[in-house]
Order: C-alpha cells, then structure tokens, then sequence
C-alpha cells in the first residue's frame, strides 16, 4: 500500500513539473554518456604502446666499443650479378686506393650533417615499418621551430646511404630500424642514422606498421586519391580500375603509398611511372596531409574516442613522449596542409655499391638544403 503511494506520487509530480523530470533525465544520459566516454578514453590511454628511446645514451654505448673507422669496409648485400658487381668494385677503384685506410667523409662528407643547434627545433621522427618491422618503409622528419614559425616536413629516402655507427660502414637509412646488438633499439638506432646525416636531435619518434596504417586511415575516414588513368602494382597490391578521383579505405591507400612500380593503361598498353622513392615520398605526405585535415573535423565525442582507440592501439611512441603530448601536438597540428607547411626533397644521386646494392648518396649537405627554407646559423 505504501509502495503504490509512493508511486501515484511520482506520477503526481512528473504531471505537475514535466520540464524539470526532462531536464533531469537529459542530465543523468548526459552524465552516462559521459562517463561511457571518460573510460572509452582511458581505455585508449592505457593501451598505448611505448618504447625506451634515448639516443644519446645508446650512442655513448657504442661509442665505448671503440670501433676502428679506419678499417671500415662496404658491407651492403649484393643484388646484382658477380660481373656487374667486379665493375662497380672496379670503378670505386679508380677514385680511392682501396687497399689503403679510406676515409668515410672523404667518400662522401654529404653523409656526415653539420651540426644544427638544439634549440632552433622539436623534432619528431616518423617511421611506417615493412610487415616484418625490422625495415623501415617510410621515414619523415617533422621539425618545430622553436620561434613558432611555420613547421617543416621532409621526407628522408629509405635508400639514403649513410654513415652506420653501429656497424662502422655505410648502409641504407632503413636498415637502422634493426638496431644495434645491445646497444640500441631499433628507433634509437635509426634515430642516430638521422642525427649523424642531418646534424639535428631526434627530440621524438613515433612507429605504425602496415595494419596499422590501415586502421587509422579507415577510422578518419578514408583518403581521396586521384590518378589520371587505371593505375596498378602488382607487388605494392594497388589496383585502380578507373582514371579521376575515388575514396580510397586503408588498404588501398597503403597500396598507393608504398608503390615503387606504379603503371599505368595508357592507349591500351601498361605503362611504368613514377618509381622512383620521391614519388612515393610525395604520396605519403599528400596522405598526412588529409589525415590532418580530417583530423580537425571530429562529429561526436563517440567518433572521436573511435579515432583515439584507432590511433593508440597502432602506434608506438617514446618512452620521453606521452600520449597526453603526442595528442597535443596533433591537435595544434590539426588542418595543416601543404600551404602551411615549409618542405623540401633530399637531393640524391643513384649509385651502386661495391657489393652491387642501388641506394642513393647524398648529393648536398642537409644544412644547406635546410637553408633554403628556414635560416640557420
């Protein structure tokens, strides 16, 4: 009897006050849902993956070592033939006395950077690793200048062949992803690699591998790609059956990316375009540039906490760099575009070493190239 009381007085006051019942249950969802969104996010938090990330400290290990730099010799693996590779020992040959104590600046001082002072930027390293995650696919070097002028993107070709401290020789950039014994971990030792050719600290380093490229690119949304005719690469798995611009999900822009044999149907006929390293260099930022871009458009608090989750569970960030400040900075970058953006190309020429492996030798000086866009001393 009691109970029903209580009831017809409910009803009573629900009658009598309707807007304040509705503004109450508005308010309990909203705190439901907020609360829902809080620990989505925490979730997303806590599931960042970190990595150790102290380059000073590896290099010191290895410079106690002692490595002799006088009896550095060519190491890079061969993918040519014998006779192809006697003559490419032959040449380097004729310009240095290979029986002699070779120099490393003296075969190429453009893989040695002058050194760029601290202060002048943030920087932040950013890697996409093969499906094995020992090489690096895609290497970006993102510097903010300390005088909050605009930021800098270059895109550091995988195939640059620089000074490796580690294994006292000259190897591609990529192959720094695959560490160096006890010394330092693979993001440590690529970040030296980077350090050594451009003279500039690695403050920061983030790491996605393919799948999750693919995860985040499908979160934001997909990206828009834009070919002129079919377009295809049977080893990258791009495959664009028809010319003019399409959405593309995760896997297609992958594909796109990371071709390096990029053809085309031109009269009928496949034609091979675009494959050289800075094709693909153009493509990757074109692509961070829409992710930034659609970054700055978040709907709902659901959709973002979505994006979060994407970003979180696919990336792996420094040790030094939280999660809290990573986001930061993608916020304040959020909407950069090209426009916004100072951007310069790694001059590079082909070469073939000794062991007969293509790669590219730094032709300029990063300090001078640097010069171009944002003034040093």
């Amino acid at each position: 009897m009691a109970l029903n009381h209580e009831v017809q007085a409910v009803i009573e006051y629900v009658v009598l006050h309707p807007w304040r019942v509705a503004i109450t249950i508005v308010v309990g969802v909203l705190l439901g849902a907020g609360a829902f969104l809080a620990f989505q996010l925490q979730t997303a938090l806590n599931a960042v993956a970190s990595e150790e990330f102290d380059p000073d400290l590896a290099r010191d290990a290895i410079d106690d070592t002692g490595a002799d730099l006088s009896n550095w010799v060519f190491v890079e693996p061969s993918d040519r033939s014998s006779e192809e590779t006697y003559e490419s020992q032959s040449e380097l040959a004729r310009g240095f006395d290979l029986a002699a104590e070779l120099d490393p600046h003296q075969f190429n001082p453009y893989a040695f950077g002058k050194s760029i002072e601290d202060e002048l930027f943030t920087s932040y390293l950013l890697v996409g690793t093969d499906a094995s995650g020992s090489l690096a696919d895609v290497i970006i070097l993102a510097l903010e200048p300390a005088d909050g002028s605009q930021p800098i993107i270059v895109s550091l070709p995988r195939d640059l062949y620089v000074w490796n401290v580690c294994e006292s020789t000259f190897t591609r950039l990529n192959a720094g992803l695959g560490g160096c014994r006890a010394f330092a971990s693979g993001t440590e030792m690529l970040a030296i690699l980077v350090e050594d050719y451009t003279g500039i600290s690695v403050d920061h380093s983030a790491r996605i591998d393919f799948n999750g490229f693919i995860r985040v690119v499908n979160a934001m949304g997909g990206t828009t790609i834009c070919v002129d005719y079919p377009t295809r690469d049977t080893k990258s798995k791009l495959d664009i059956g028809r010319a003019g611009c399409r959405q593309a999900d995760g896997a297609t822009t992958l594909a796109w990316v990371r071709s390096r044999h990029t053809e085309q149907l031109r009269n009928g006929s496949w034609v091979q375009v675009a494959g050289s390293d800075f094709s693909r260099q153009s493509r990757q930022q074109d692509v961070l540039f829409q992710l930034a871009g659609k970054a700055a458009r978040f709907s709902t608090p659901a959709s973002l906490a979505n994006k979060l989750s994407a970003v979180v569970s696919s990336v792996r960030l420094d040790s030094s760099w939280s999660f809290g400040k990573a986001v930061s900075v993608a916020w304040g970058n959020r909407g950069v575009s090209k426009d916004t953006v100072l951007r310069f190309s790694i001059d590079a020429t082909s070469y073939r070493t000794p062991g007969g492996a293509a790669v590219l030798l730094p032709s300029r000086s990063f300090a001078d190239q640097i010069g171009e866009v944002f003034e040093i001393d």
